[in-house]
């Protein structure tokens, strides 16, 4: 087969869509042989944006679309928008609302082309699983524990079988504190897999005594969602100057303080992208971001490494116009945008496969902004005042070529 394939490269170039093409369908132990066919090949394999993981040793096909789910600051309307013109869309049936049942829901968090959703703002002890592109549903077990106060949770989605596209997903969660300023000497983590398809709790010692307060906290939804699972390893951005960590293999909880460059400024935001995790600070008219580069179970040797700087305002005032944001009332000054309509970012997830690109929230309008080349698009304008917008959950959400089924 592998000589199949270098006699055919040799004869004819084959254009980069028909090789990711014929990738994207090959299971991880192919590709590691396919590498030998050609320099190009071996490129497009070990790209970092393709998702590949190399904890896990696993292929993961890179999404066919990456939108956003939102969702409005009193929880009455979900939508969703892409800046994908690809025709790709329009074969899908996508459900757009997030009406599986008739009524209003809650998204609590997106993972590998799910959604995790809840019927129940205050308290939830009932979740569902939902893929959007078939609209599969599936309503999970009750949960033993009851959280009045408020959870922090987890939603991991992945791919136990690539060849059969079987996935498995798991679930975590914990109570947040009634009081921020009380220390934790316990954590109950309560947790839900599919493959026992039962809730479990287990009530955790700390090592260290623990003060937490998630950043993303939600006082309507009364929820916090994780930035996401790396290795089994879940974590949460805490406003307390730290990260929270719950180990789901080694059945461990601990926090990590940021060093103090990555001090809170206006907003932050923690995510993973490409199966790293990211941290950005934004002060308003510009963006810092860094990445962790030792090991996500590493307490002491801890490593950020510093990858971008945007200065987010200065590229979007060179055409306000372009943003609908209004140039005639804006004027530049040294240090940034000041004026009758300031440009600043509110909110802001990141690509979740391609770290380098960012989608903004400035003044009702979304923005996709490129951090290695300072190039900034208007994606999507969600016609309401920029005090409504500013408090909207956004949820990344990317839709694979071969809808994957529960």
């Amino acid at each position: 087969m592998v000589k199949r394939l270098r006699k055919l490269c040799d004869k004819r170039e084959l254009s980069e869509d028909i090789k990711m093409e014929i990738l994207h369908r090959l299971p991880s132990k192919s590709l590691a042989r396919f590498k030998c066919v050609s320099r190009s090949w071996r490129k497009y394999i070990s790209d970092s944006s393709l998702s590949y993981s190399c904890r896990s040793r696993r292929w993961r096909p890179q999404p066919e679309l990456i939108g956003i789910f939102y969702q409005t600051r009193k929880l009455s309307k979900i939508g969703f928008f892409s800046e994908s013109k690809e025709s790709s869309l329009k074969n899908i049936d996508l459900d757009e609302s997030v009406n599986f049942l008739n009524r209003k829901v809650y998204i609590v968090a997106s993972s590998n082309g799910f959604l995790l959703c809840t019927k129940h703002r205050r308290s939830p002890r009932v979740y569902y699983v939902y893929n959007p592109a078939t609209r599969q549903h599936l309503a999970l077990p009750k949960t033993q524990i009851c959280m009045e106060n408020g959870t922090a949770v987890g939603f991991s989605c992945k791919v136990d079988d690539s060849d059969k596209d079987v996935i498995s997903f798991t679930i975590v969660r914990y109570e947040i504190p009634r009081r921020f300023d009380k220390l934790q000497f316990s954590v109950t983590i309560e947790c839900f897999s599919s493959e026992t398809n039962v809730w479990t709790a287990n009530n955790l010692t700390l090592d260290v005594p623990l003060r937490l307060n998630p950043f993303n906290w939600d006082g309507i939804f009364r929820s916090a969602a994780a930035a996401g699972v790396i290795d089994g390893v879940f974590c949460w951005l805490d406003q307390g100057g730290q990260i929270t960590f719950y180990d789901s293999v080694y059945k461990c909880f601990w926090t990590l303080e940021l060093p103090e460059e990555m001090v809170f400024g206006e907003s932050c935001y923690l995510g993973l992208s490409g199966g790293a995790l990211y941290f950005a600070l934004n002060c308003g008219d510009a963006i810092t971001v860094w990445r962790l580069e030792s090991d996500i179970r590493s307490r002491d040797a801890v490593v950020w490494v510093r990858k971008y700087d945007a200065e987010v305002a200065a590229t979007v005032m060179q055409c306000p116009e372009a943003f609908g944001l209004g140039g005639d009332t804006l004027r530049v000054k040294a240090f940034g945008l000041t004026g009758s309509l300031s440009v600043e970012v509110r909110n802001m997830v990141i690509h979740p496969a391609v770290p380098h690109i960012f989608y903004l929230e400035v003044r009702g309008k979304v923005i996709s902004y490129d951090l290695e080349t300072d190039i900034a698009q208007l994606v999507y304008d969600f016609g309401e005042p920029w005090w409504k917008t500013q408090h909207y959950r956004l949820f990344a959400y990317e839709w694979h070529q071969w809808p994957r089924l529960l």
